[in-house]
C-alpha cells in the first residue's frame, strides 16, 4: 500500500510540474497581447481618409459655362 501512495504523490508532483510551465505562459501572454495590438491596428485602419493627389477637372463643365 505504500509503494501504491508513492507512486501516486509522484505522478501527481509530475503533473503539477508540467501544469506550472512559466515559458508557455509566459508565450500566451506575448501572443494575446500581439493580437488585442493587431485587433486595435486594423480597427483604426478603417477610419484613415484618403484624398487623391491629382486633382479632378470636369472638361465638360467648362464647355457648358463658354457655349450658352
Amino acid at each position: 500500500m505504500q509503494d501504491f501512495e508513492d507512486r501516486m504523490k509522484e505522478r501527481w508532483q509530475q503533473r503539477r510540474k508540467k501544469a506550472y510551465n512559466w515559458q508557455k505562459l509566459l508565450l500566451m501572454a506575448l501572443v494575446l497581447v500581439a493580437i488585442w495590438y493587431t485587433m486595435a491596428r486594423l480597427q483604426n485602419a478603417d477610419n484613415i481618409v484618403s484624398t487623391p493627389s491629382a486633382s479632378s477637372v470636369d472638361s465638360l463643365a467648362k464647355d457648358a459655362e463658354q457655349n450658352p
